[in-house]
């Protein structure tokens, strides 16, 4: 029983020397990701690009809609009631000045108003005192009904009260709608013309919840036209809402735009260029979109060779594409060029290394 034992001992030590040699030799054997020039890549065409810093600026495009800047826009409604609109002087499409005539109004109740006026200035002898309220009173009533500066002093020099009202733009702008057609009777509320600058405007478009991250108030975005994609203007998002829309379940943001050409117009549909998020701090490289693809462990990979000629794959992180080339970045070295020809061939033979990426 002893030798039998014996005779186990020097098997076992044989088979765990051998062991050991086999996992030795395993180790030894294991390349890391920098691989050396073998005969099978050297007989293949590889086509190589260096690898040169720089960034590229990439846009997220969403829809927009172009429409007044209400600070910009006023809707003119009557003051007093009329029996009729004598005239119309502007149109949709017209622009005024402020202060000009827009449309005329036969009422009798601004001729009551600037007879109260005249009889008063007639009591007094034609003398005119600032301490008197009660014409005071008569030339605040014309004001509340609308009545101009040029309207009071025409009544002041004349005295003759007369019943046509005028009704005059309070902004420089572009008539958007008018209310009234001529000869139709006019009601206090009523909407005699709408008149925007078109030279102010507002883009609405929509975002999705946890996208508002990187745009903010002042963000910079470009608006772009259908009708003519290769212009777009500069503007800066003038608000991003604290709350969702309950119909759509996004979040609305407002841009401003400044329209100083008038190439834009309301209700116009454009497209809202919204920069994406660049690497921050990191430095980003410049290589050939088709260079890039995905590893079998899911990271997106390129292929280097280095100024000695050994292949190794890069783990990177893309950002912006621009016609062909994309913004990646990635622990590349100096002197490394980016594999494009040949790649599906030395990717066969550059295989994964177990070693951490470079």
């Amino acid at each position: 029983m002893k030798s039998r034992l014996c005779d186990r001992v020097p098997i076992l030590s044989v088979l765990m020397s051998a062991l050991s040699c086999l996992i030795l030799l395993g180790s030894c054997s294991r390349k890391p990701e920098s691989f050396s020039s073998s005969p099978a890549l050297a007989k293949i065409p590889v086509k190589a690009v260096p690898v040169r810093p720089g960034t590229l600026q990439s846009f997220r495009s969403i829809p927009g809609r172009v429409t007044f800047d209400p600070h910009y826009y006023r809707r003119v409604m009557a003051r007093v009631s009329a029996i009729s609109t004598v005239r119309l002087r502007a149109f949709p499409g017209d622009h005024v000045r402020k202060g000009e005539v827009v449309a005329v109004l036969k009422s009798p109740d601004f001729l009551t108003a600037e007879s109260e006026l005249v009889s008063i200035l007639n009591n007094r002898g034609g003398r005119l005192t600032p301490q008197d309220s009660l014409l005071a009173l008569a030339k605040s009533k014309l004001v509340y009904m609308g009545a101009s500066d040029q309207e009071i002093h025409r009544l002041l020099e004349t005295r003759k009260p007369v019943d046509r009202y005028e009704v005059r733009s309070p902004i420089d702008g572009t008539i958007v709608k008018t209310g009234e057609m001529e000869g139709s009777q006019v009601h206090p509320g009523d909407v005699l013309f709408e008149v925007s600058d078109l030279r102010h405007l507002w883009v609405k478009a929509f975002i999705y919840p946890g996208e508002e991250g990187h745009i903010t108030k002042k963000s910079p975005v470009w608006i772009q036209t259908l009708h003519d994609p290769d212009r777009m203007v500069p503007a800066r998002i003038k608000e991003v809402s604290p709350m969702v829309d309950p119909m759509t379940r996004t979040i609305p943001i407002r841009i401003a735009l400044s329209n100083q050409d008038l190439l834009l117009e309301p209700d116009l549909w454009v497209s809202v260029l919204i920069p994406r998020p660049s690497f921050g701090t990191k430095t980003s490289f410049i290589v050939p979109s088709g260079s890039i693809f995905e590893s079998a462990t899911g990271h997106l990979t390129v292929i280097v060779r280095d100024i000695s000629g050994q292949f190794r794959r890069v783990r990177v992180v893309v950002g912006a594409t621009d016609r062909g080339q994309t913004a990646v970045s990635g622990k590349f070295r100096s002197g490394d060029q980016v594999v494009t020809g040949g790649l599906n061939r030395v990717r066969a033979l550059v295989k994964e290394g177990k070693s951490p990426l470079a």
